[in-house]
This record gives structure tokens, C-alpha cells and sequence, in this order.
């Protein structure tokens, strides 16, 4: 990735929120992570740091199915 591509992916994930999403992204088993804490670590995340964020945010935004029922032998 170039410079200016690397600095556009940091833009977008400052965008997110820091809340949820935030540790989940970054990893951290934090309880709190302020949205100024959030984008400093993503300020300073190295291309590999910002292809796991990528990754963990395509699992976060997959859209969700859940399956409820009944055993009838209960």
C-alpha cells in the first residue's frame, strides 16, 4: 500500500466509534477506550496492525442469522 492509501484506511477507521468496535478492533481487553485513545492506536498501528483491523471489522459487519426453536420432545 502507498502512503496516501495507508494514511485514507487510518481516516476511516478513526471514523468508527470508539466504543465496541474500537476494542474489538484493536484487540484490547480494555474496559474503557476513549475515541482520543482509539485514534492514537490507529495513528501509530503499522499496514499489518491496519490488515487485522480490516479483517476483525469484515467479521463485525457480516450480517447476523440466528436460528430459534423447539426440541418437540421436550
Amino acid at each position: 500500500m502507498s502512503p496516501k492509501e495507508v494514511g485514507e484506511v487510518k481516516n476511516v477507521f478513526k471514523g468508527i466509534s470508539g466504543g465496541i468496535y474500537g476494542r474489538r478492533l484493536l484487540s484490547l481487553y480494555q474496559t474503557f477506550l476513549t475515541k482520543k485513545d482509539f485514534e492514537a492506536r490507529v495513528k501509530s498501528a503499522s499496514v499489518e496492525k491496519l490488515a487485522k483491523m480490516m479483517r476483525i471489522l469484515g467479521f463485525l459487519t457480516q450480517t447476523k442469522v440466528y436460528l430459534f426453536w423447539k426440541n418437540a420432545g421436550y
